[in-house]
C-alpha cells in the first residue's frame, strides 16, 4: 500500500460503509490529498476544503466534480491541504500516543 500511495497524486475512497479508515490516515500521513464520502468516521479525518474533499456516497457526479476540483487546485493550495492533513493525523491518530492513552485507561486505578 505504501508504494501505491507514494506513486499517487491523490487518494480516492468512494465508500458506502466505513468506520474510521486507517487507509485514509495513511494517505494523509504520506501527504496525499484525500477525496472520499460522507460516511461514518471519514468526516472526522477529512475536512472539506481544508484536508481534502467529501462527497455524498453513491453520487458519481459529485465524485467526478471533486476529482476535477483536485486537478484544478493550485499546487500551493494542495501543499497547505496536505500539511494540515498530515498534522491532523499525527495529532489525533499517532499510534504511540493512542497506545499510551489506552494503557492509561487499562491500568489506571479508579
Amino acid at each position: 500500500m505504501k508504494e501505491e500511495l507514494a506513486g499517487a497524486s491523490a487518494f480516492v475512497l468512494p465508500s458506502f460503509v466505513e468506520g474510521l479508515p486507517v487507509v485514509i490516515m495513511e494517505a494523509m500521513a504520506m501527504r496525499r490529498p484525500v477525496i472520499s464520502t460522507y460516511v461514518a468516521g471519514i468526516p472526522e479525518l477529512v475536512l472539506p476544503g481544508e484536508t481534502g474533499w467529501l462527497v455524498p456516497a453513491s453520487d458519481v457526479d459529485a465524485l467526478v466534480g471533486a476529482m476535477d476540483d483536485f486537478i484544478g487546485t493550485p499546487a500551493k493550495t494542495l501543499e497547505a491541504m496536505v500539511d494540515k492533513g498530515q498534522i491532523r493525523v499525527r495529532e489525533r491518530h499517532l499510534i504511540d500516543t493512542e497506545a499510551a492513552k489506552l494503557k492509561e485507561l487499562f491500568f489506571s486505578e479508579t
